[in-house]
């Protein structure tokens, strides 16, 4: 993976796979574990809106 890319989830018939970048520290894994928990709690997977949306709101 990139090193740019920190984690991301895939989403594929009804379940979610988070991929977390392994050059991160672990302390930087587990809060990109946990701003990708909070995509999937929030139902960011199925709404309409652009991906640049989603962040802006999950970054507040």
């Amino acid at each position: 993976m990139p090193a740019r890319i920190k984690a991301y989830t895939v989403k594929k018939d009804g379940f979610y796979t988070i991929l977390i970048n392994s050059i991160l520290a672990r302390e930087q894994q587990l809060k990109e574990y946990d701003h990708e928990y909070k995509h999937i709690i929030n139902g960011d997977f199925d709404k309409t809106c652009s991906v640049d949306m989603i962040e802006i709101y999950a970054h507040k």
